[in-house]
């Protein structure tokens, strides 16, 4: 009986001796990797590159083998960011096939996941799991213990881990990002400006690059109201001029209805470039005046994917001319046959405005070259495709029977923009005044006086010039008469 006590407290001790020895992983034969933050609408890869053979979590052991997929990354290496990265700076193989880990790269998973990208992507490796997120969370399940690579489609790395047997990560993309500014004076960047028919504006796009192995970039860009000067585009990727036709290729008017496309070759741009088109176009006469504005919008297509547009709007001003008199009863009346030419100042000299159909057509600057600008029978001037900033009419003539304008009349127009609204405010004075008048509805008024009245026919200067003259006449008689007597003495 004693004999037996012993043996079952025995039997006992080893049963507990041999459940403490059981590996940790004895409880679960597959595990679970977990993404937090993930990006909705996002595909996930789990790819296994070592097989968990065995391990003990509490002493912090494991011990792994290649994933017979991936048999041939041992011996594999390739340029990354610039320099040459081998699979054997990171771990050996040894006799027994398991996995010897370089300590001296124990903090360098960064580099290693890229160098295990690079191969899935050049060994076109099956993924073992794929997931496209639904909501912020994504989880792989039944997953075969052993380090995972996790990849997604935006590109970028989010984490390199093992399944011990759990394991829960978090998102650390970003997405690949596109911004197009408007280039103003002294290289400010804004979203909108303002623009006269034939001026150019300058555009910039910034594309910063975050997938992994960016592929299938194009970016579209579509103008309204301006024309794309081709010879002006210009790629770089930081101080590096991209040479088109081998890093790039333009394509004009395409098909999808784009004024212009940027098709970027593949493998020519890597993850964290930052990439700057720059290029100008030409407001056109069919412009938008005033409203809604010129809206220009870029977007790309990049990996299988499209961000969305980026916009910016140009707007385009009018100025209207009325031109009147008073009448005895000092109400206004039109008048027409009033001649203008208009004109600004560049630089100190004067440039004199060319129109075609009441729109901006040029500028020069030999007056005799320039529209003429006459009121019609209402005493309007229409004037389209200006910029803001100041003018001056000048008449040239006046109705007949009015006297012309002694100075010329400087208009000063100002602009409010934002890309989805703008405005203009239209001022006007004399040359010489000091203040300005503001124009309601873009209309600079002109007031235009009759010419001085002098006497008529009939009138007392007439009855004058004849009584002089009578008197002037009877003095030459009296002095013919007394000539005739002293000569006959």
């Amino acid at each position: 009986m004693k004999y037996m006590k012993k043996l079952i407290t025995l039997f006992a001790a080893l049963t507990l001796a041999l459940a403490m020895a059981v590996p940790a992983f004895a409880a679960s034969s597959t595990g679970t990797i977990t993404i937090d933050n993930a990006v909705t609408g996002t595909t996930y890869k789990a790819y296994r590159i070592f097989d968990l053979e065995s391990y003990d979590t509490d002493k912090n052991a494991y011990s792994y083998k290649l994933n017979t997929k991936w048999n041939d990354f041992s011996t594999y290496s390739t340029t990354i960011d610039s320099n040459t990265v081998s699979a054997a700076d990171f771990f050996s193989v040894n006799s027994a096939g398991y996995i010897e880990w370089n300590d001296a790269k124990k903090d360098a998973g960064a580099d290693f996941a890229k160098l295990a990208k690079a191969f899935a992507v050049e060994k076109n490796i099956a993924c073992d799991k794929a997931e496209t997120a639904s909501s912020a969370t994504v989880t792989f399940t039944d997953l075969t213990l052993g380090y995972y690579l996790v990849d997604t489609s935006l590109g970028s790395l989010c984490s390199l881990d093992t399944t011990t047997p759990s394991v829960t990560i978090k998102e650390k993309n970003s997405d690949t990002t596109i911004e197009k500014k408007i280039v103003i004076t002294g290289n400010e960047k804004v979203d909108s400006n303002s623009a006269g028919i034939g001026d150019t504006v300058n555009f910039s796009i910034t594309i910063t690059v975050k997938d992994g192995a960016p592929k299938g970039y194009v970016l579209h860009d579509k103008l309204s109201g301006l024309t794309f000067n081709s010879d002006s585009l210009e790629v770089k990727v930081g101080p590096k001029t991209l040479t088109p036709n081998t890093d790039y290729t333009l394509e004009t008017n395409p098909k999808d209805g784009d004024s212009f496309d940027v098709k970027f070759t593949d493998g020519k741009l890597k993850t964290n470039d930052v990439v700057v088109v720059t290029y100008s176009a030409t407001v056109a006469a069919d412009a938008t005046i005033a409203g809604a504005g010129n809206t220009n919008k870029a977007k790309l297509a990049y990996s299988g994917k499209e961000s969305t547009e980026e916009e910016t709007t140009t707007y385009v001003w009018k100025l209207n001319v009325h031109k009147y008199a008073l009448n005895s009863t000092n109400d206004e009346v039109a008048l027409s046959g009033a001649k203008f030419v208009l004109y600004r100042m560049d630089s100190g000299v004067k440039k004199y405005a060319k129109l075609t159909n009441d729109k901006i057509d040029g500028w020069v600057t030999d007056k005799g070259d320039a529209t003429t600008l006459e009121t019609s029978g209402k005493g309007d001037i229409l004037i389209e495709g200006l910029n803001e900033g100041i003018y001056y009419l000048e008449e040239t003539e006046a109705p007949a029977g009015y006297n012309k304008l002694t100075e010329p009349i400087e208009v000063k127009i100002t602009a409010t923009t934002s890309v989805t609204s703008g405005s203009e405010t239209v001022q006007y004075k004399n040359l010489s005044e000091s203040s300005y008048t503001p124009a309601t509805d873009a209309t600079v008024k002109v007031l235009n006086k009759a010419g001085t009245q002098l006497p008529s026919t009939g009138g007392i200067g007439t009855t004058l010039f004849y009584v002089i003259g009578g008197g002037l006449m009877a003095v030459a008689a009296v002095l013919l008469v007394t000539k005739k007597r002293m000569n006959n003495k």
